[in-house]
């Protein structure tokens, strides 16, 4: 069994109002945009009854809850149920007036009576129920107004209703005409009808299967799209059909079809499909047959394509290593056969840490005789000067200055007593450092006593970051505004 939860907003026809109920509005009240969809139906009425029917097994009502409301009944096939009360100190919206679930999934019928005196409202913001299928995987289908399972009663309809635009699709179909008529030929276990209601749009009845007609009214006060028109659902296996019938009051009231959604269980779509005439979905049988498994030559069709794809990789990583094979070839024949004369004053940066390095505090001099340029490459050189200063200044595994490269710190404090130089070590120059700071390539101060900031080492520094990536992933996540809104 599956269970399917169904929602009808407070305008929908589904739900009947007595003459004494009226539509909410923000003209009237400032909080209207804090109900579903920011509309409602209200009275203060003493007495007055709201009343729908729906097939399943348990149902919701929702309204507000506010300093003005007062009491009311429910009454569910029957059986009523007082003392609920929608008063309320603070403002409180889209709140369960009233719910009753574990009913016999079948035909049920609930209305909501105004029972306060003084002028106290009872509001209703939209209604929800649930009803069962057979059956553990629905299959749901949208069946627009241009399909030809609908059949329109020519020429009384047209596909040009006014702001078509807003319908679903852009597409719908109108009439004025009255006692026209569509219907609707389907294959599913609910079906639910979806249109306009307005202050344009008219009465009109709906037929199940030559049942007898129930009448619906679309006329509101103002025009809102793509709303539920008509509900029926636990119809059964078999194809069904749905005529609905414009019955305006007055001249130019029309009746809009939008679209309709059907609902069915994969047991029953598959049944029904095997036995059904030339009015059955298509794509409804598509959904249930496709599952069941694909034949034998889409199957050797998916192998022959998985073969040329795994072969085609196969090709394209052998080439690739190829490619990198000669490419490091190439770097090492260039590396160490290629002569390069390096300059005489040639500079090595190197660094402890990334939080050390500064413009000028890492810049080692070293000079090169020809003779030594003549045998080795200078890259080759700086290579293995590199190799060699890391294997001496790591021991056994943890990070140690050798007694030939100067610390951070000893850097810094000969900061004051070093001149800069050119390449060719002739000329004095002054460094490019802003007046009374000295900044790294992150654009962090050096410590300095003359700036007034205390030396701290390595290992100080690196717990203080430590600390404040923790700092950081001990904030709290946004909330979720979705939880918060639903």
């Amino acid at each position: 069994m599956s269970s399917v939860s169904f929602l009808i907003d407070d305008k929908s026809p589904l739900i009947h109002y007595d003459l004494t109920w009226a539509p909410g509005n923000s003209g009237d009240d400032s909080l209207a945009d804090q109900y579903f969809r920011g509309t409602f139906q209200t009275s203060n009425v003493t007495g007055s009854v709201a009343k729908f029917s729906f097939n399943g097994t348990a149902f919701w009502i929702y309204g507000a809850k506010r300093s003005n409301h007062g009491t009311y009944t429910v009454t569910v096939d029957g059986a009523s149920f007082a003392g609920n009360t929608g008063q309320s100190n603070v403002n409180l919206f889209q709140q369960v007036l009233f719910n009753q679930s574990g009913l016999t999934q079948g035909l049920h019928t609930v209305s909501i009576t105004n029972t306060a005196t003084g002028n106290l409202y009872v509001d209703i913001d939209m209604v929800t129920w649930m009803t069962e299928f057979n059956g553990s995987q629905l299959v749901t289908e949208t069946v627009d107004d241009a399909d030809p399972r609908f059949q329109y009663q020519e020429p009384a309809w047209n596909a040009n209703p006014t702001s078509v635009n807003l319908f679903n699709n852009g597409t719908g179909h109108s009439t004025s005409v009255s006692d026209a008529s569509v219907t609707l030929t389907f294959t599913a276990e609910s079906v639910s009808i979806f249109g306009t209601v307005g202050p344009d749009n008219s009465l009109y009845t709906v037929s199940l299967d030559s049942q007898q007609a129930i009448q619906y009214n679309a006329t509101a006060y103002l025009t809102f799209y793509e709303v539920m028109l008509y509900h029926a659902d636990n119809l059964g296996p078999g194809q069904h059909q749905l005529t609905l019938t414009n019955l305006p009051e007055t001249n130019g009231q029309t009746l809009n079809i939008d679209y309709a959604l059907l609902t069915s269980s994969s047991n029953s779509s598959s049944s029904s499909s095997s036995g059904s005439s030339s009015g059955t979905s298509p794509s409804s049988v598509n959904a249930v047959s496709t599952s069941k498994g694909l034949s034998s030559g889409a199957i050797a069709g998916i192998v022959v394509a998985i073969g040329v794809a795994l072969c085609a990789s196969a090709a394209a990583f052998f080439f690739y290593r190829r490619w990198k094979s000669a490419q490091a070839a190439s770097q090492d024949l260039y590396r160490i056969h290629t002569p390069q004369h390096p300059p005489e004053n040639a500079y090595v940066g190197t660094s402890s840490s990334v939080e050390t390095r500064s413009d000028a505090s890492l810049v080692r001099q070293h000079t090169f005789s020809p003779s030594t340029s003549q045998s080795t490459s200078w890259q080759s050189y700086q290579q293995a000067d590199y190799d060699s200063q890391r294997l001496s200044r790591t021991t056994g595994g943890v990070h140690a200055p050798s007694s030939g490269m100067p610390t951070v710190d000893e850097v810094v404090e000969n900061l004051a007593t070093q001149s800069p130089v050119d390449e060719a070590g002739t000329s004095r120059r002054p460094l490019p450092d802003a007046p009374g700071t000295r900044q790294n390539i992150f654009q962090l101060p050096v410590p300095d006593d003359s700036m007034g900031i205390s030396k701290v080492t390595t290992v100080q520094r690196r717990a203080s970051m430590q600390s404040a990536s923790a700092t950081i992933g001990d904030t709290l996540p946004p909330p979720d505004y979705m939880q918060a809104t639903r």
